[in-house]
């Protein structure tokens, strides 16, 4: 198992694609796959943000993670943003997601990107246990939400 730019799999982009609608699809309602897949693509062209990472198992693609401008609507002032975070169901529980989440925190690192921003309804102690802290707890869309950032130190 590996964590690889999408760039060194494009064949890939249907399959993240296909992911990314699967669990998202309720806030993107009206996105066709397609869609989803021009949005991979863009990672394709980029030396810096948008990027995206697979984890990948003998050519099989079971997660992904990106970085991208904005993954908040209404909070384009915090930038870059970490986000689809997925791991396959039948491979979760493995710590697959942190390697894909510390695999997009070191190429920001390494770049200079940080800080880093993220939103969570759900999972702030995971965050919080690699380092993330809140900047602050909003409704969004009708559900509270928590948006963080990691700085690198």
């Amino acid at each position: 198992m590996k964590v690889i730019n999408l760039k060194d799999c494009p064949w890939g982009i249907d399959t993240v694609a296909r992911f990314h609608q699967e669990q998202w699809q309720a806030l993107y309602p009206n996105w066709t796959l397609q869609e989803f897949m021009n949005d991979m693509e863009l990672a394709l062209l980029s030396d810096l943000v948008p990027q995206t990472w697979v984890l990948s198992d003998n050519k099989r693609l079971l997660g992904s993670v990106s970085l991208l401008e904005c993954d908040l609507e209404g909070y384009e002032h915090y930038s870059p943003w970490l986000a689809d975070v997925y791991v396959k169901g039948s491979h979760r529980g493995h710590g697959y997601g942190k390697w894909l989440i510390e695999a997009a925190m070191d190429f920001a690192r390494s770049k200079k990107l940080l800080p880093l921003y993220l939103y969570t309804p759900d999972h702030q102690r995971y965050y919080e246990k690699m380092g993330w802290n809140i900047v602050e707890v909003v409704n969004y869309q009708g559900k509270q939400i928590v948006i963080m950032v990691f700085d690198g130190f």
